[in-house]
Parts: structure tokens; C-alpha cells; sequence
């Protein structure tokens, strides 16, 4: 050791020796330098986890939401039409000046000049009669006028309660027909929010086998560029000894770049594919994804005459078409009450009095009573009322040929898709075993080609079925489980949990 030392001092300058020393003492007070976190975290996705997420959380979702809460808002509005309501009429004091005639004693006339302050205001509660289309209302009102000029005075008059009715008779009653149609147009939107949210289920099964099938694709040519690599070495050598010609050694150099290519283009695409469904999900920026292999498809047994009946039961599309029979109806109804005798019942019953001040306007009330009847009856309008009617008829005779169309239009799309997903299971199981036999084929050739029984053309053609097995494989997945949801989408049914879909609280 001794003699190492020496040796070191002999060839190293000191005053090396001293920045040496400085530097190590510099490190050795230096904070230790820790690893920097990752950006963020890989994120697993299965399939429903992913649809769970999106109908959870995501802009889609929230979207339908607030489309259904403006629904329920509005028929809350509605709801509150058959409540009585409470208003406070009245106008602020106004300022009336004029030159009146003014019949003296003699009975002679005079014109004088006058000016009046007035102010009014009621109290009035009214409740809607929606059997009858009529209106009941309590009022309770006050006025003071006060008058200047030659004859001064000022007078209080009160009401202090009145009750009235007004009934039209023959006319049309918005509110019996409001009763008929809201609370559909309520449950349209409610089964609505359910199917968006179905559409969601769609939306995000697609984005996610695009990021599945953009994985496969990364690891497909992953191990193409692996097992062509080997092949190219292998051509090498024989090429060098004379086994094989000229023409298989580029052919392998082809494939091995063509297979370099392709990598670098699915690396691309998985990149654009996960940011697709990140976007869709609503996730952080930095949220790396990886989607967990689809399991294989559930056994079920879809009968398509349920699947119909369940879409008949809890589809919006069928409520839809009721109520445009209903709306026809109605307009139907409008036009022959618009063209027609129709009258109007107005009964009142109450109190009044005036006085010079506000208490005497309120000692002994006197009674006050109101009837009256109007009406309105058309004599001859050139045809214009026939012809409304006419049109009003054809048009709900047309609208009815229109849902009859289309509910067996709706129906055919449903019975369909249910025996679409039940013949995607059995090409899912086809593409199954083709894509082991084809991995098999590959595998018995790449041996075969390495002891020389096979030429390359043979190899890269196995080669070319393994992959195509491998993506058709993959692709019949996606179909099923596409239409899985899709049928769900069109039933609002789950059949593998044997529960209808409610996504409103219905």
C-alpha cells in the first residue's frame, strides 16, 4: 500500500491531488439525487370497467344528463299548472288630469278642470279545473281615488272577497289533452337518458377494441420483426454458402423492412387509439391506457320474439309513436272545437263597499253578483272550417300509416340484430380455432424452413395467414360484442342479467 501511495504522489501533480480532494468533498455534501416519479400511472381498462367509467363520468354522459334534467324541470312546470297559484295584481299611483263636463244643479252643463290620483291592487288565488277546462279564483282587491279641482274628494272602494268561475263550454280543453301527453313526453325523455347511455355502452365497446386491435397489431409486428430478423441471419449464412439464391436472400431483407415498417406505423396508431378513448372517458392528459383482453362471449339463448316484446316494452321509439297518435288526436279535437258553436259561463259572488276612508270601506259590505254567457257561433267562413277539419283528419289517418310503418320497422331491426349476435358467438369460436390452427401452421413451417424442407415463399405465406387468423380473430370480437350492446341499445334490456336498463330512476 505504502508503495501505491508513493507511486500515485510521484504521478499525479498536487495540485491535481487538491481539486481531486475538493471534489469528493463537494459529492459527498451533495443532497442524493432521487429518481423522477413517471408521468403518470398505467391505467387497465376491461371493457366494462371502460363502459362504466364513460357512463359514469364522461362529456357524453353529462351531456345526456343535463338534457334529461331540462325534461324534468319542464314537466314540473306542467305539474304545477293543476296547483293553485297565488298573484298580486295592481298599478303604482296614477296621475290623470282633464277638462271634464260637469252637469250642474240647474242642469246645465259646465267644463271644469280636474285632476285625479288613483292606485289599485288585488289579491287573487286561482286553481285550474283540467276535467272541465275551467277556472276558479277567490279575489280580494282595494282602490282610492283621489280627485282635485272645484270639487274635491277622495273615495276608498273594497273587495273584500270575491269568488268566480269561468267555464267554457264546446271548446277545446288544452289542459285534458296536456294530461294525455306530458307524462308521456316525461317518460320519453326518461327512457331517452337510458338510451344515451346505451349509445355511451356502444361508443366506448368500439374505442376500446380500436385501442385492442392497435395493441395486437404493435404486438403482431413486434414479433414479425423478431422472427424476420432471425430469418434474414439465417439467409445470410446460406446465401454465403451457396444454399440459397440471390433472390431469397432480398426477399427476407423485404420482409424484415416491411415488418420494421409496419411496427412503426402501429406503434402510431395505438397511440392515436388510446387517446381517442382517453378523450372519450374523460381522463388526465398524462393517463397512459392498456386495455385488458375482452373474455370470451357469454352463452346466451336470445330469443328474437322477447327481444321485440322487451323493445316494445321499454323502448322511447314506441312511446314516441303513441304520442304522435295522441297529438293527432288532439289536433283533430282543435280544429272541429275552433270551427264550431262554443260559449263561455262567467259566475261571480262577492263583497264590496266605498267610503270616504279605508275602515268605513270595510263596515258592512253589500253583495255583488255577476253572470254572463257569450258565445260564438260561425255561419259561413267560404269552407274554411269543413276544410280544417278535412286536412286535420287526413293528416292523423297519415300519421297513423307513418307508425304503423315504422313500429314494424323498429321491430324488424330488433329481431335481426338478435339473430346477428347470436351467429357473431359461433364466428367468434370458428375465428377462434382458426387462429390457433393458423399459429400452429407457422410454427410447424419456421421449423421446416430451418432444416431447409420449405422455401421462404412457403414460410412468409404461413406467415401472412397467422397474422390474418390473428386479426380476424380479433375483429369477430369486436362484431359480438358491438351488437351485444347495440341489442341492448335497442331493447334497453340486459339480457346476460336478465334486468331492464333504467338509467332515470324510472
Amino acid at each position: 500500500d505504502a508503495v501505491f501511495v508513493d507511486h500515485v504522489h510521484s504521478t499525479v501533480p498536487e495540485s491535481m491531488m487538491r481539486y481531486a480532494l475538493l471534489a469528493a468533498l463537494l459529492l459527498l455534501t451533495m443532497p442524493p439525487v432521487r429518481a423522477q416519479p413517471a408521468a403518470s400511472d398505467t391505467l387497465r381498462l376491461a371493457l366494462r370497467d371502460a363502459i362504466q367509467r364513460a357512463q359514469t363520468s364522461s362529456p357524453s354522459a353529462a351531456i345526456a344528463r343535463l338534457q334529461f334534467e331540462q325534461s324534468e324541470w319542464f314537466f314540473e312546470a306542467y305539474q304545477s299548472q293543476f296547483l293553485p297559484s297565488l298573484s298580486l295584481n295592481g298599478s303604482a299611483p296614477g296621475l290623470e288630469r282633464s277638462i271634464s263636463d260637469l252637469v250642474l244643479d240647474d242642469g246645465s252643463v259646465q267644463y271644469v278642470e280636474q285632476s285625479r290620483l288613483f292606485s289599485r291592487a288585488s289579491v287573487a288565488v286561482e286553481q285550474s279545473i283540467p276535467l272541465t277546462g275551467g277556472q276558479l279564483f277567490v279575489t280580494s282587491g282595494l282602490s282610492r281615488v283621489d280627485q282635485f279641482g272645484e270639487r274635491d274628494f277622495r273615495q276608498w272602494q273594497t273587495t273584500p272577497v270575491t269568488i268566480g268561475l269561468e267555464q267554457p263550454l264546446f271548446q277545446f280543453n288544452a289542459l285534458k289533452w296536456q294530461q294525455r301527453l306530458e307524462p308521456l313526453t316525461y317518460r320519453i325523455a326518461q327512457r331517452t337518458l337510458t338510451e344515451d347511455m346505451a349509445d355511451v355502452a356502444v361508443d366506448i365497446a368500439q374505442r376500446f377494441f380500436d385501442v385492442y386491435i392497435a395493441q395486437m397489431n404493435v404486438d403482431i409486428a413486434r414479433f414479425n420483426v423478431a422472427v424476420n430478423d432471425t430469418i434474414y441471419t439465417l439467409s445470410q449464412g446460406r446465401y454465403d454458402i451457396g444454399r440459397i439464391a440471390e433472390n431469397d436472400l432480398l426477399q427476407s431483407e423485404l420482409q424484415l423492412l416491411n415488418a420494421q415498417s409496419a411496427l412503426s406505423a402501429a406503434r402510431i396508431a395505438v397511440d392515436e387509439a388510446r387517446e381517442d378513448l382517453r378523450r372519450a372517458l374523460d381522463l388526465p392528459e398524462n393517463t397512459a391506457i392498456d386495455v385488458i383482453p375482452p373474455t370470451s362471449p357469454p352463452t346466451l339463448s336470445i330469443d328474437p320474439e322477447a327481444a321485440v316484446a322487451q323493445a316494445e316494452r321499454n323502448r322511447s321509439d314506441f312511446l314516441d309513436l303513441r304520442r304522435q297518435s295522441v297529438t293527432a288526436r288532439r289536433n283533430v279535437a282543435q280544429a272541429k272545437s275552433q270551427n264550431g258553436f262554443s260559449a263561455t259561463v262567467t259566475a261571480q259572488y262577492g263583497l264590496n263597499q266605498s267610503a270616504t276612508t279605508l275602515n268605513e270601506a270595510y263596515l258592512d259590505p253589500l253583495s255583488q253578483q255577476r253572470f254572463g254567457v257569450s258565445f260564438q257561433m260561425p255561419l259561413y267562413q267560404w269552407g274554411r272550417g269543413h276544410a280544417e277539419v278535412e286536412a286535420a283528419q287526413a293528416a292523423r289517418q297519415a300519421t297513423q300509416e307513418r307508425i304503423a310503418r315504422t313500429r314494424d320497422e323498429l321491430k324488424q331491426d330488433v329481431y335481426f340484430e338478435a339473430l346477428r349476435l347470436q351467429q357473431l358467438r359461433d364466428q367468434v369460436n370458428i375465428a377462434a380455432k382458426a387462429d390457433t390452427v393458423a399459429s400452429r401452421r407457422f410454427e410447424v413451417a419456421r421449423n421446416r424452413y430451418r432444416v431447409g424442407n420449405i422455401s421462404i415463399t412457403e414460410l412468409f405465406r404461413a406467415q401472412t395467414e397467422k397474422d390474418a387468423a390473428r386479426r380476424g380473430y380479433i375483429q369477430a370480437l369486436r362484431a359480438f360484442w358491438t351488437s351485444y350492446y347495440q341489442l341492448q341499445r335497442l331493447t334497453l334490456y340486459d339480457f346476460g342479467g336478465g334486468r331492464a336498463l333504467s338509467a332515470a330512476g324510472e
